[in-house]
C-alpha cells in the first residue's frame, strides 16, 4: 500500500505537466425547469422501439458485479467496471489529462460512442478517513463525477459540459453523479444517478440528451429510470435498469429521440451491467446472475 501511496500522487504531476496545453471550453447545458415531460418529438419513422424477450436466467456467480460471460465486452478504455475504489486496472489514455483545470480527477473514460467520452469529478482529499488512510492513498479516481469531456479527435479544442448547470435538482437534495456517457451521431446521453437507491418520491435518477453542436437539451426522462452502471443504446432504443433496497427491479427501454419509457420488464434483482453478446444477445448483470433476452423490433 504504502508503494502505491507514492506513486499515484507522482503520476498525477506528470500527467498535469503534460496536460497544461489542452484547450477546452465550457458548455452550459440549456435545460429547462424539469417537470418529467419529454422536451422533443421523435422523427418520422422512429418512434417504434425495440422488445426483449426473456431466454434464460444463468446460476448463481461467484463473483457479485461481474458480467457473466467472456465474450461479453464494455466499450471501456480504462477498465470498468471495478469495485469500490479499486484503481489496479486504472489505465490513463494518451491525450487524456489525468487532471482538468487544476481541480478535476478523471474519474473514467468511455468508448461506446463515435468518440471517447471522460468524466471528472473533485479531486480526492488528503484527509484522514476514520481508519488513517484519505482518499488520495485510496485512489485517484474523481469523486462525484459531474463534468463530461467530449475527446473528439476532429476537434483541436475540446468540449467540457457542467452537469451540475441543470437546472435539475432532486427534491430529496441527493447528490447526483454522471454514470455513465456516450456520444451517438451528435447527442450526448448521459446518466445521472445518486448514490443510493431512489425511493418512491425521489425526483433523481434520469437519462438526458444534449445536442453537442447546439448544447441544447433535447430531452430529460422522467425520474426514477436509471442507476444500472450502464446503459445501451441500440437502433431507435435505449436499454437500462432501476432497482434497490425497498424499489421494484426492472428494465427499461426509452425512445432514444424522446426519452420516454416505452416497455419496461420485471426482474428478480437490481441490474447493474448491461452488455450485447457474440450471439447478438441483450446480457444483463444482476445481482448475483445474469439473464438474457433475445432482442426484436
Amino acid at each position: 500500500m504504502k508503494k502505491s501511496v507514492i506513486i499515484i500522487p507522482l503520476l498525477l504531476l506528470a500527467l498535469v505537466a503534460g496536460a497544461q496545453d489542452f484547450q477546452t471550453e465550457i458548455a452550459l447545458i440549456d435545460a429547462p425547469d424539469f417537470n418529467g415531460k419529454t422536451l422533443a418529438k421523435a422523427p418520422a419513422g422512429k418512434s417504434q422501439t425495440l422488445q426483449l424477450v426473456r431466454t434464460k436466467f444463468s446460476k448463481p456467480l461467484d463473483d457479485y458485479n461481474v458480467l457473466a460471460l467472456p465474450s461479453l465486452k464494455l466499450g471501456n478504455i480504462i477498465g470498468h467496471p471495478t469495485l469500490g475504489w479499486d484503481d489496479t486496472d486504472f489505465k490513463i489514455p494518451e491525450g487524456v489529462p489525468a487532471v482538468y483545470d487544476g481541480q478535476w480527477a478523471l474519474n473514467d473514460v468511455f468508448t461506446d460512442g463515435d468518440f471517447p467520452v471522460a468524466i471528472y469529478g473533485r479531486m480526492p482529499t488528503d484527509k484522514p478517513l476514520p481508519w488513517g488512510e484519505s482518499e488520495k492513498d485510496i485512489s485517484c479516481r474523481g469523486r462525484e463525477p459531474h463534468l463530461i469531456m467530449l475527446l473528439d479527435p476532429s476537434k483541436e479544442v475540446k468540449k467540457v459540459y457542467n452537469t451540475r448547470n441543470l437546472t435539475v435538482t432532486p427534491k430529496d437534495n441527493l447528490s447526483q453523479s454522471v454514470e455513465w456517457a456516450v456520444v451517438k451521431d451528435g447527442v450526448l446521453y448521459f446518466s445521472e444517478t445518486t448514490v443510493t437507491a431512489p425511493d418512491k418520491n425521489s425526483q433523481g435518477n434520469y437519462l438526458v440528451a444534449v445536442d453537442i453542436n447546439t448544447d441544447k437539451t433535447l430531452w430529460m426522462s422522467k425520474p426514477r429510470m436509471v442507476n444500472s452502471s450502464n446503459f445501451l443504446i441500440v437502433d431507435n432504443s435505449i436499454i437500462c435498469g432501476l432497482g434497490g433496497s425497498g424499489i421494484p427491479d426492472y428494465i427499461y427501454v426509452l425512445n432514444r429521440y424522446t426519452g420516454v419509457k416505452t416497455r419496461e420488464y420485471w426482474i428478480p434483482s437490481a441490474a447493474t451491467w448491461f452488455a450485447i453478446g457474440e450471439d447478438k444477445n441483450l446480457y444483463v448483470t444482476l445481482y448475483d446472475k445474469h439473464v438474457a433476452f433475445k432482442i426484436t423490433k
